[in-house]
């Protein structure tokens, strides 16, 4: 999803509703987990667990790849690469729209996000990396 005045950093995504998000082990093992995502002001953001290993594996190595897959997590396109970070303190704005984006988009409710994992979350934002 691409709100209005966004364009997808990411073409390959355009059309799909899931993407493996491709982080990376300190042995350098990939590691694919697919994702819900939402674009927005040219940057593709992701909800996860703040104790997720998707987190601490960014914490260590901000490179991950980027592709279109199916909800199980079948790669179904070509990969992107780029950089990831975790929004933090003072970011609470953009952390709050990009939850509204992803509630709206996959159609959850605050109610089903408690449902879905008690711990608490974190966005990750991402954008290609640099050429």
């Amino acid at each position: 999803m691409t709100e209005a005045g966004s364009t997808n950093p990411f073409p390959a995504l355009e059309g799909h509703k899931n993407a493996n998000l491709t982080t990376f082990r300190k042995s350098g093992d990939a590691v694919p987990t697919p994702v819900w995502y939402v674009v927005l002001d040219g940057k593709l953001y992701v909800r996860t667990g703040a104790d997720s290993g998707k987190v601490k594996r960014i914490r260590n190595d901000s490179r991950v790849l980027l592709a279109p897959a199916t909800v199980r997590g079948k790669q179904v396109g070509p990969e992107s690469e780029a950089r990831a970070r975790i929004l933090g303190p003072g970011e609470e704005g953009l952390v709050e729209n990009a939850m509204k984006l992803l509630r709206r988009r996959y159609k959850t409710t605050p109610i089903v996000d408690l449902f879905l994992g008690r711990e608490e979350q974190a966005v990750l934002e991402i954008e290609p990396a640099e050429a």
